[in-house]
């Protein structure tokens, strides 16, 4: 599945002066860029520095940003201009690609840096519509969903701890599950 972004978001960056918009945006992607450094192996100070690189720079050229979504779009752009600024911070600080102790681990296949950035990517709009649609729904509707859909507990474990019935459970799933499509389908432009 390709995960674009909503077009008018990016709008409405492009006007400095929309802090609404811009915070938006930075409740999605400052988090985003944040633990694409890490999981590219920065300590938490590295890629604090890269994400506040990052976001320095989106600043500086979303004003002028084109969407344009056969060119790549903004996707892709982010994932480079991320890619680069860590490249950048290794160099600069000289930092070891791999330590020794690393080198004895057992091997794991390790995620591409393409397939980290598309992980995250897909984590963090998925993260950011549940945090909205948990504001719009009754606490125990979001809980029941939380527990059986997230942390996967069978209906039973949740009906006894809720004290609800297992149709309430299966309705809330029902319910916030077409909140969430339509939710990400609105934020990335139709294609969740």
């Amino acid at each position: 599945m390709s995960l674009t972004t909503r077009p008018s978001l990016l709008q409405r960056i492009r006007d400095p002066g929309d802090g609404r918009s811009w915070r938006e945006f930075s409740r999605i992607y400052r988090p985003l860029l944040y633990r694409y450094a890490r999981a590219r192996g920065l300590d938490r100070e590295s890629a604090e520095e890269v994400t506040q690189q990052c976001m320095a720079i989106l600043a500086e050229k979303m004003p002028a940003f084109e969407y344009a979504r056969g060119k790549g779009g903004f996707k892709s752009w982010l994932r480079r201009l991320a890619n680069n600024r860590i490249t950048d911070l290794f160099r600069r600080k000289k930092l070891p690609l791999a330590r020794s102790a690393d080198l004895r681990r057992p091997q794991q296949r390790e995620l591409s840096p393409e397939e980290l950035w598309e992980r995250e990517w897909e984590r963090r709009h998925l993260k950011y519509c549940l945090e909205l649609i948990r504001d719009e729904v009754a606490p125990i509707t979001y809980q029941a969903f939380e527990y059986h859909v997230l942390a996967e507990w069978p209906v039973k474990k949740v009906t006894e701890t809720l004290n609800v019935s297992a149709d309430q459970v299966y309705a809330a799933k029902s319910r916030i599950t077409r909140r969430l499509r339509k939710t990400m389908r609105e934020l990335l432009g139709g294609e969740a």
